[in-house]
């Protein structure tokens, strides 16, 4: 397999997952839509604005990214076809970069997770305890993602450092 296959197949992974962030997103407002038409309870009414929030966050935020890894996904031929060389030199140090990334994300999911846990167990207002549930699906959110981003990053990585490219002269 070539180089650029790899790479056309790391970037369909990540549009993947954007796209199950939208899915995530839709699920969350329609969840919102049911409590708003038939949640009666105040518990059921105060999830609605958490819910739309957690799905505008997942729908902007997978909309966007499958637009860019869409986008990126043409760059990355064109720089291919013009140096496959620069190319691989450019790809290794943007995986490394961003490899470093996955350990801020599972602290920052965890403290998020314990705060809206301990928020959750410990007020009774209902809208503290829908916030919280909101923050914890966010934090759910990104561990899901980052844990199959991670495991095809390191792949990625690992067929980065196998491909020998032939100096063209």
């Amino acid at each position: 397999m070539e180089l650029i296959d790899y790479t056309n197949k790391w970037v369909s992974g990540e549009i993947m997952e954007d796209f199950a962030m939208i899915v995530g997103g839709v699920a969350c407002l329609v969840l919102a839509l049911v409590a708003w038409r038939w949640g009666t309870s105040e518990s059921a009414r105060t999830i609605i604005l958490p819910l739309t929030v957690v799905a505008v966050i997942l729908i902007a935020l997978g909309g966007s990214l499958a637009y860019s890894n869409h986008t990126r996904q043409k760059q990355f031929v064109e720089q291919y076809q013009e140096s496959p060389e620069k190319f691989l030199e450019s790809e290794k140090a943007r995986v490394a970069d961003f490899m470093k990334i996955y350990p801020q994300t599972i602290i920052v999911s965890a403290v998020m997770m314990v705060i809206a846990i301990c928020v959750f167990a410990f007020c009774e207002k209902p809208w503290l305890r829908a916030s919280a549930l909101a923050l914890i699906l966010v934090a759910l959110a990104a561990l899901t993602i980052d844990f199959f981003s991670k495991e095809r990053g390191v792949i990625y990585q690992q067929e980065l450092n196998s491909v020998h490219i032939e100096q063209t002269e």
